[in-house]
């Protein structure tokens, strides 16, 4: 499983986990209607795989979404993490790389090797699932900011900035988490080391034991 990273998103996401997913259900249908009416052809990329059931695990965020994608269209339901889902695909990784792969900042195979982006289940599947978003060219803020109407351009530009604050705070809490960790890990290495020695060590008396029993007396 990922292990969420330390990030302003999963101190928000521990801050929300009273929100029921009732709650946050409307939001994710108006997000869902607005990808498909701005890029119609996404889902009907995937009509050959017959109707299709994904688990997006966000892993900083205390809910998951169950997309459901049938007769080239797409449904999100909102989960909290503890339900379980019947679903062909699994798809789990941070909010952040989730975006990134919507937007296509992102490269989806380097994240799989370095396990911050995981796929279970029909890898088939996502793999249609993923050449589908990247066939769509999404703009995921922009798709966002066009509910805004006449103010979608100044919105967007707020965002923006928003998006650019958050990920200086995510610089900083890394810095933070990276300060707070080294000293455990030193601690660590430094155990392991002592360990090592220990055993290289008992071997090499367990090694003499066994060559003083065979000796002649």
């Amino acid at each position: 499983m990922s292990t969420p990273p330390f990030s302003p998103v999963l101190v928000g996401g521990l801050l929300l986990r009273a929100i029921p997913p009732e709650v946050i259900q409307p939001i994710a249908d108006r997000l869902a209607a607005r990808v498909q009416t701005r890029h119609p052809g996404l889902f009907e990329r995937l009509n050959p795989l017959g109707p299709k059931r994904f688990v997006v695990d966000v892993v900083d965020l205390p809910w998951q979404f169950l997309l459901l994608i049938a007769d080239g269209e797409g449904a999100v339901e909102v989960l909290r993490k503890r339900d379980h889902a019947e679903a062909d695909a699994t798809i789990r990784a941070p909010l952040k790389i989730l975006f990134g792969l919507l937007d296509g900042s992102i490269d989806g195979d380097a994240m799989f090797f370095t396990r911050d982006l995981v796929y279970e289940g029909d890898t088939e599947a996502v793999v249609a699932l993923r050449n589908a978003l990247d066939g769509a060219d999404i703009d995921f803020l922009s798709d966002v900011t066009t509910g805004f109407g006449p103010l979608a351009d100044p919105a967007k530009v707020v965002a923006k900035k928003i998006l650019k604050a958050v990920a200086c705070v995510e610089d900083d809490m890394a810095i933070l988490g990276e300060s707070l960790v080294s000293p455990v890990s030193r601690r660590a290495d430094a155990q392991q080391r002592r360990i090592d020695e220990l055993e290289q060590r008992c071997a090499r008396l367990e090694k003499a034991l066994r060559r003083s029993k065979t000796l002649p007396t």
